[in-house]
């Protein structure tokens, strides 16, 4: 069985209203990598998720031609949860 490939973006736009929001994920070429996400694909992370966190997921195609493939299995990462990380040096 294949192994689960997951990526990481940023949550760019989120219509609490509606449930929906858009994940960027920066690429080696322009145009960014769009995903569109709904509220029943967040598996763990704050609800509603904050604009600007980071979030880990896998993809689908879209659903019909012309949308936006689909960011699946999301885990969101709350900004406030990151921390820079210290050397250690003495």
């Amino acid at each position: 069985m294949d192994e689960p490939i997951f990526k990481t973006g940023i949550l760019r736009s989120w219509n609490v209203a509606r449930g929906f929001g858009f994940v960027e994920r920066p690429t080696a070429v322009l145009p960014l990598e769009r995903y569109f996400l709904h509220l029943s694909e967040i598996k763990c992370g704050p609800n509603p998720p904050l604009v600007g966190s980071l979030v880990r997921f896998e993809t689908a195609p879209a659903r019909k031609l012309g949308q936006l493939p689909l960011a699946v299995r999301v885990w969101v990462i709350d900004p406030s949860e990151l921390t820079p990380r210290t050397t250690g040096a003495v």
